[in-house]
């Protein structure tokens, strides 16, 4: 049950002895087993039918009392059900759960129908954003894995509250975070962290690249992290590329005076960089005054040249997280 449920909801489930239930008149008590779920943030009790004797009414009726007693929303508990009994107790807007089965908890805004549905979303999910990537990258570079509140993650990346909450979400769906209350504060863990963690989400990674602008070398005057070839030349065997190529926040682009951006084809001896501009900030996890390795990666998959795939895995096979 725990592990269904942890699966389904992507938050940290606790299922314990509920000893509420000694305030339950005597021929309740011995009724049923009780359980106290906290599912996130939120609690019910767990009913659970053992007996296999099947009354929606009699389920109706004891359920009423119970929540009269507990105070909180009270959800049955079956090994096993028909159709016929599934179809009754939604009807009846009985909560329910079957193990690894089937489930019906609209207390938590959770129904069949909503399951199935965010499950095929998740299924189908081909990339995450931009923003959720960016605060995956924080987790994958922690040394040990370590629970982060939110408000401490929004303040360390310089995200707005909403987007680091959106972010969460997304990678909560996926199965890459875990949120977790611990009194006043959302406490967040991933499920792994370095080379690990890099491996269960690089399915998912996109390139941080929007666009490329050429700037004229006697323009440039921006201080950025080192990108594409440009990196993966000092990280590698590869030779230097014909340009050096930075990479810059799209956020930035308004620094860059219009008449310094050029078209290399017009420009006599290469007299120009190349500057990426990316969808998130890459000088927040710059290494040795160039772009993280995983970004790096991500930004140069798409290139078609034997020569950068060789030195990507090699890069990726030696790099010590």
């Amino acid at each position: 049950m725990k592990k269904y449920l942890s699966d389904i909801f992507g938050v940290n489930v606790k299922i314990e002895n509920w000893d509420g239930k000694l305030q339950l008149p005597l021929y309740l008590r011995n009724k049923r087993e009780y359980y106290m779920l906290s599912l996130g943030e939120r609690q019910s009790i767990l009913m659970k039918n053992e007996s296999g004797y099947f009354n929606v009414a009699s389920f109706e009726k004891e359920i009423k009392k119970i929540e009269k007693y507990a105070k909180m929303p009270v959800v049955l508990w079956l090994d096993t059900i028909s159709s016929y009994q599934r179809n009754a107790l939604i009807k009846n807007r009985i909560s329910f759960i079957v193990p690894n089965s089937q489930i019906f908890v609209p207390e938590f805004g959770m129904s069949l129908k909503e399951f199935c549905m965010r499950a095929e979303k998740r299924e189908k999910r081909d990339k995450i954003s931009a923003m959720t990537q960016f605060l995956l990258l924080y987790f994958i570079y922690q040394k040990k894995q370590e629970k982060k509140s939110q408000s401490e993650i929004a303040k360390c990346l310089n995200m707005s509250a909403m987007n680091v909450s959106r972010a969460i979400q997304e990678l909560q769906e996926l199965g890459l975070l875990v949120a977790r209350r611990d009194g006043t504060h959302k406490m967040i863990e991933a499920v792994a962290c370095g080379r690990e963690l890099y491996q269960l989400s690089c399915k998912y990674l996109q390139s941080p690249v929007q666009k490329k602008i050429y700037v004229s070398s006697q323009f440039y005057n921006v201080t950025l992290p080192m990108a594409g070839e440009t990196a993966l030349a000092k990280k590698s065997m590869l030779n230097d590329p014909k340009c050096m190529v930075y990479a810059m926040d799209k956020k930035r682009l308004k620094e860059i005076p219009q008449e310094a951006i050029v078209k290399p084809q017009f420009v006599l001896g290469n007299d120009y960089v190349e500057i990426e501009l990316w969808k998130y900030n890459p000088s927040a996890y710059m290494m040795d005054d160039m772009v993280d390795v995983v970004s790096l990666v991500q930004s140069l998959k798409d290139v078609d040249d034997e020569r950068v795939e060789m030195q990507i895995e090699e890069v990726m096979e030696e790099y010590r997280w």
